[in-house]
């Protein structure tokens, strides 16, 4: 299972933010995964990720 810092580490490569601002979008995402959450299912974007990840989402925050 990755770690935050796995996590970190993709966010930094694939979005090309520093370190830090990685930490603090894993941040404000955790004070208000009810709204990203409720954005991601709503837009559609849920229903596009692989693996039933969009189904899921709701019980990672």
């Amino acid at each position: 299972m990755a770690t935050m810092e796995d996590f970190v580490a993709k966010m930094v490569e694939k979005v090309g933010i520093d370190k830090a601002t990685a930490e603090k979008v894993i941040a404000f995402l955790k004070d208000h995964s009810g709204e990203a959450v409720e954005y991601l299912q709503k837009s559609g974007v849920a229903d596009k990720l692989p693996g039933g990840i969009g189904g899921k989402l709701g019980g990672l925050f």
